[in-house]
């Protein structure tokens, strides 16, 4: 995220501004103890030698990695 600078004098609208950014990458984020939904996008994990995997589940609910 990319806040604007601060200006030399105090702007109500650029403040309404900052505060909707912040808002809208906070909504963004996954938070601590709530649950993690990836929908359209994938999981990718790193193993401890540095590969990167995508995990994928099929329609039965079977789970996959496969190797990126």
């Amino acid at each position: 995220m990319k806040l604007p600078m601060p200006r030399g004098q105090y702007s109500r609208d650029r403040e309404v501004e900052v505060v909707r950014q912040v808002e809208r990458a906070d909504g963004e984020n996954h938070k601590k103890n709530r649950d993690v939904e990836v929908g359209q996008g994938r999981l990718i994990l790193t193993s401890p030698d540095g590969t990167r995997w995508s995990i994928e589940v099929s329609n039965a609910g079977a789970i996959s990695a496969t190797s990126l």
